[in-house]
C-alpha cells in the first residue's frame, strides 16, 4: 500500500482551469489527500514557488472566494470520496465571513481547515463553527501549549520539518521527536502529516518513519511549470512504505 501522500495546490494558478485538471490529476495518480489553498497575495509560512502562485492567482487572474468555492464544490461533485483540507489565511477568510465560509465547507462536505496565521483557540477560530482546525507545529513548540493542543482533541496535527518556509531544502529538526511522541501519546487518533520541502521518493521514506502523512506542494507545482507533474506524481505517489 503506497504511504499517503497530502498534495497541495493553489487555486487559480495558473488559471483555475488549470488548477482543476491538476486537481484530478493529483486524485487520479492516488494523492490521499487534496489541500486546496485559497490564494492570498502575502502568505506568511509559503515560499517562493507558492507565494508566486498565489500572487499570479489573485493579481493576474483576480480568484476570489467564490471561485475556489465553485471549484472546490465540482470537485465534490466528481469525486465524493476524495478527502479534501481547504488552507487560507486569516485575512481572506474573515473578510468573506467566517460562519458563511464554514457554512459553505461543511455544505461541500469539507470539515479540515489550515490556517497557518491563525492561532486554533483564538476567538476567531471559534467563529468557525463545526469546522476541524489543524494546528500548524513547529518543532519548539513549547510543552505546555502542545499539551493544551493536544487536550483540544484535533484529528490531524501539520508539522513542519524544520524551521523554515515551504519549498525548502528538506530536514527533519531532531526535536520533532518530542513533538510526535506527545501526540502519539495523548492523541493517539490522531493522524501527523509532515511538509515543508519534501521533493523525493527519499524524503518520503523518511518521513514514514515517523508520520502518517507526507505534504508535498511546491515539487508538485515546478514539476506541473516543467511540464513534468505526471512523472513527478507518479514517482512520489507510487513509493510503497511497505
Amino acid at each position: 500500500m503506497n504511504f499517503p501522500i497530502m498534495a497541495h495546490l493553489v487555486m487559480g494558478y495558473p488559471s483555475l482551469a488549470e488548477s482543476l485538471r491538476s486537481a484530478e490529476q493529483y486524485i487520479a495518480s492516488g494523492c490521499r489527500i487534496l489541500e486546496l489553498q485559497i490564494p492570498f497575495s502575502h502568505p506568511t509560512a509559503d515560499g517562493p514557488v507558492i507565494t508566486q502562485a498565489c500572487r499570479e492567482a489573485v493579481e493576474r487572474e483576480q480568484t476570489r472566494v467564490e471561485d475556489c468555492l465553485d471549484l472546490l464544490a465540482t470537485l465534490r461533485q466528481r469525486y465524493p470520496e476524495q478527502e479534501i483540507m481547504l488552507m487560507s489565511y486569516t485575512n481572506r477568510i474573515y473578510h468573506f465571513g467566517l460562519k458563511k465560509f464554514a457554512a459553505a465547507l461543511l455544505s461541500l462536505g469539507v470539515k479540515h481547515l489550515i490556517v497557518p496565521d491563525l492561532p486554533v483557540d483564538s476567538p476567531i477560530a471559534r467563529q468557525l463553527e463545526g469546522i476541524t482546525l489543524v494546528p500548524v507545529l513547529a518543532a519548539n513548540v513549547g510543552e505546555e501549549r502542545l499539551a493544551r493542543l493536544i487536550d483540544m482533541d484535533f484529528d490531524f496535527y501539520y508539522l513542519m520539518s524544520d524551521f523554515k518556509i515551504t519549498g525548502s531544502t528538506f530536514s527533519l529538526h531532531p526535536q520533532l521527536a518530542r513533538v510526535i511522541a506527545a501526540i502519539r501519546t495523548g492523541a493517539p487518533q490522531a493522524r501527523i502529516g509532515i511538509g515543508f520541502g519534501i521533493s523525493t521518493p527519499e524524503q518520503v521514506r523518511v518521513v514514514a518513519q515517523h508520520a502518517d502523512v507526507a505534504i508535498v506542494g511546491s515539487a508538485l507545482i515546478q514539476a506541473q511549470q516543467r511540464g513534468h507533474l505526471s512523472q513527478t506524481l507518479q514517482t512520489l505517489v507510487g513509493y510503497s512504505a511497505s
